[in-house]
């Protein structure tokens, strides 16, 4: 293991992203496979691509321990909180990872959200333990101009697949009218 891969640890499920990548390589079949089929198949591209959107984005959330801050990564917002900031890392009553601040803020992890499956596996509480210890080890003294980030998450493919429903949608528009 090289110095790069300890300085940041990944926590994510196998099975979304085993599901995120199979249901885009599905609509990119079924994006070409509409192409030859239907009417209007701009129609069905755009469709395929805002699919691939959602599954992307909802796939790659994921929560990282870097060097000196816990950052989860959700569909939408990507919160970064130094270590020093992290008062309680824990599952709500439905099994969702929340990571508790200093500052009152409660960040619940869409990578370890509360399931059927998580409560026969345990993968969020595997992922609470594992998280606790990190912050205990990497937590260093506090610096008064420390405070937790939001910002929104870039998902490149989720992103230029967006960009491509909004303008296939477009152009099915004009060309069915």
């Amino acid at each position: 293991m090289n110095k790069s891969s300890q300085d940041s640890i990944t926590l994510r499920k196998i099975s979304f992203v085993m599901l995120s990548w199979t249901i885009m390589a599905v609509m990119i079949f079924c994006a070409a496979a509409a192409i030859g089929l239907i009417q209007n198949p701009l129609i069905g591209v755009a469709a395929c691509l805002g699919t691939i959107v959602l599954t992307r984005r909802i796939g790659t959330a994921r929560i990282v321990l870097g060097k000196s801050e816990l950052k989860v990564v959700n569909p939408v917002f990507t919160y970064r909180v130094p270590y020093r900031l992290v008062m309680e890392v824990d599952t709500s009553t439905d099994g969702t990872l929340t990571v508790h601040t200093t500052e009152g803020e409660e960040i619940h992890s869409t990578a370890f959200g509360g399931s059927l499956l998580n409560h026969f596996f345990g993968t969020s509480d595997r992922a609470v333990a594992r998280i606790k210890e990190i912050v205990r080890q990497r937590r260093g003294p506090r610096n008064g101009e420390e405070r937790s980030r939001r910002t929104v998450t870039v998902s490149w493919i989720a992103d230029f697949c967006l960009l491509g429903a909004v303008c296939v949608s477009v152009a099915a528009l004009f060309a069915s009218g």
